[in-house]
């Protein structure tokens, strides 16, 4: 990944929430930190790859997409969550989680 980044094909963004003061400690609040490049990516055709606990991770960063989508589109949150199903059914949102 690190490669890809280097190469312009991709960015990465990293959450740790075991690591005290790191600007990002959770993915949903990386992905408010990064709003505008997420948005400007997605609306490029990025795909978004997200890993880790699905109990209460992938709900949050679920939510933090469907809030970023409200905010740049002034849309509900029913036309948020069609957008993310969209998203998932084109394969451009996918998620490795674990519970």
């Amino acid at each position: 990944m690190q490669a890809w980044e280097k190469s312009g094909i991709a960015e990465v963004h990293t959450a740790f929430s075991a690591v005290p003061d790191h600007p990002a400690r959770f993915v949903q609040h990386a992905i408010a930190a990064a709003s505008d490049s997420v948005w400007n990516a997605l609306e490029d055709g990025a795909y978004l790859y997200v890993c880790g606990d699905g109990r209460f991770m992938a709900p949050a960063v679920r939510e933090a997409l469907a809030a970023l989508h409200r905010a740049r589109t002034g849309s509900d949150d029913d036309a948020s969550q069609q957008w993310l199903a969209q998203l998932e059914a084109d394969g451009r949102y996918q998620q490795d989680v674990f519970a």
